[in-house]
């Protein structure tokens, strides 16, 4: 009912260990040994608190907190699958997609018959991602990129897949030593591994 007067959003880049692997086994490996790489960006929890006031109405504040208590209630989707529905928190521009997946409910007035009249809310929500953010979060575009050649590969077709730009190609022909990319992919080739340009 009122403007939060704070929210907290954490994110974490996630650094290897000395093995090269992060604590879930998911680092990215960098040739450079020498310095920490990067593992990948975790999305953190998302904390906000929501204050209800029905005090003037005199009615009951539960009424309102309810429907948001009922967020934590999974969905039914068929018969089997059950999940919790994703909620957007936006404001001043910031917005935040995750499912709640805990709250605190602190009740603070009440009418002589006890009946509750303010309520401060504190929800907690987990990061929903899609797939195009979690590969952006993994750093998978800013890997270096391999490409294994099979039959009736060409250069121009190669870039375009991985690149996007058919005339990178020569590009790709450097990186790769390749002297006659007319005469390629040849007999040699095939099941050759291709390092793609940044």
């Amino acid at each position: 009912m009122f403007n939060p007067s704070e929210y907290t959003v954490s994110t974490e880049a996630e650094m290897p260990t000395s093995s090269g692997a992060g604590a879930d086994g998911s680092a990215i490996k960098c040739p450079n040994e020498q310095n920490p790489s990067f593992s990948k960006v975790n999305v953190k929890d998302f904390t906000v608190k929501l204050l209800f006031d029905t005090y003037e109405k005199k009615s009951d504040v539960r009424t309102l907190t309810n429907k948001i208590a009922k967020l934590l209630i999974p969905t039914v989707e068929g018969v089997t699958n059950k999940m919790l529905p994703v909620c957007k928190f936006v404001w001043g521009g910031f917005t935040y997609k995750g499912w709640i997946y805990r709250l605190d409910q602190k009740f603070t007035l009440f009418l002589p018959n006890g009946k509750p009249v303010r309520a401060e809310l504190t929800a907690t929500f987990k990061a929903a991602v899609t797939p195009e953010e979690y590969k952006k979060n993994m750093g998978m575009e800013a890997c270096r990129k391999v490409w294994k050649v099979k039959s009736g590969d060409r250069l121009d077709l190669i870039a375009q897949s991985t690149l996007k730009n058919v005339s990178l190609w020569r590009k790709i022909a450097e990186e790769n030593n390749i002297n006659d990319p007319l005469a390629f992919p040849g007999s040699n080739d095939i099941g050759r591994i291709l390092i793609i340009p940044d």
